[in-house]
């Protein structure tokens, strides 16, 4: 069975609860939910059922005059006395055995674009973890000979707009997620981002070493952010100013990724704390309301095994690197080609060789150029 959760909510259909401008991509909200809705699945796996206490009294012996059935060979459990079954685990298909990518991804509030977009790395030998961020405005060739950005590719909501992401090679568009990294992904998991404050309030927020003053006001987008360098305790709404703070960086998304991505392992070390997985109902609400993912429920068990056995503390996290162009009028990022295949072959590489470069389709700085019109 496949886990969709309500995908009415990733339909461009839906209107969101945020204001339009304010819905900031979230890389924390996105792998956190992925983990939280493992976690919960293998807590269940893993837990035993609660034994039953004693009866006080004893059943009473059948009357006198009735013949006593024979003992059967195979004692019989009433079924009210059966243990809960277990979820069966389910691993998934992979290019190499234990090694796996799934692309990961969070809509801004009218389902159109994916402005959070990373590659979510786990190899289950060495029980490591991996993140690759893609910047949202990378340059994708389309099949007319123009481009578009990476996060406008998902346009369609849902399940068919992650398929057109995730897939290796689209006839319409021939630089999708697998196409951009020379390998196709093991599956994918969209969120709705308001998970996100959700997520931190559930597990009672996230101590974290805000690195600067981080003052904003936007009242057209609804925006308020007032925090402190320093440590300190965020709660979801203090998270939410966190991760969307960007005016005040001198790279604004590039360093607003770093911040989101140092976040995320605070928060995932959070999650997966037993006294977050204390909470399996909760997290398994809101799993069920914001997720749509192509794994099924054994996946999401067996991935849950193997994510409370890694150590976040060494989790590494990668950001595609380029550099900003204005083609044609708008922002694009276009990748180093050269330093993606060496972060490709160091970290997320599925094969037992390493991936050649003709093998990536990127959109270099000097190739956006000879778009220009």
């Amino acid at each position: 069975m496949k886990l969709f959760g309500n995908r009415r909510r990733a339909a461009h259909t839906k209107k969101s609860a945020l204001p339009r401008g304010t819905r900031t991509a979230l890389i924390a909200a996105v792998i956190v939910l992925a983990v939280a809705g493992s976690a919960f699945a293998a807590w269940k796996l893993l837990v035993k059922p609660v034994e039953r206490p004693a009866l006080s009294e004893p059943e009473p012996e059948p009357p006198a005059e009735e013949e006593a059935p024979e003992p059967s060979a195979v004692p019989v459990t009433p079924p009210e006395q059966q243990p809960e079954e277990d979820v069966p685990t389910e691993q998934p298909k992979a290019l190499r055995d234990g090694v796996y990518n799934i692309l990961i991804c969070g809509t801004d509030g009218d389902g159109y674009r994916t402005d959070t977009i990373i590659v979510a790395h786990l190899d289950a030998n060495t029980h490591t973890v991996a993140l690759l961020s893609i910047p949202r405005d990378t340059p994708v060739a389309t099949g007319g000979g123009g481009l578009m950005k990476i996060n406008s590719v998902y346009a369609g909501g849902g399940a068919d707009g992650m398929e057109r992401l995730a897939s290796h090679r689209d006839a319409a568009v021939g630089g999708f997620t697998g196409s951009l990294l020379g390998f196709p992904v093991d599956g994918y998991v969209l969120v709705d981002l308001e998970a996100f404050k959700k997520t931190v309030d559930l597990v009672g927020g996230v101590d974290f070493d805000v690195p600067q003053d981080m003052d904003y006001e936007d009242a057209s987008q609804d925006l308020y952010i007032h925090l402190k360098k320093g440590p300190q305790h965020l709660d979801g709404e203090k998270a939410m100013e966190l991760v969307r703070f960007r005016k005040g960086y001198a790279t604004q998304d590039i360093q607003r990724t770093q911040v989101q991505q140092q976040f995320l392992k605070a928060l995932a070390k959070r999650c997966l704390s037993v006294s977050s997985l204390t909470k399996i109902g909760e997290f398994a609400d809101i799993f069920a309301e914001y997720v749509t993912t192509s794994l099924t429920t054994g996946n999401m068990v067996w991935f849950g095994k193997e994510l409370l056995a890694c150590d976040f503390d060494t989790m590494q996290c990668c950001t595609a690197e380029g550099e900003g162009a204005m083609i044609n009028g708008a922002a694009y990022y276009p990748l180093y080609a050269g330093r993606l295949l060496e972060t490709v072959n160091a970290c997320f590489n599925p094969y037992d060789a390493p991936i050649a470069s003709n093998t990536l389709n990127v959109v270099t700085p000097e190739q956006a150029y000879a778009y220009q019109k």
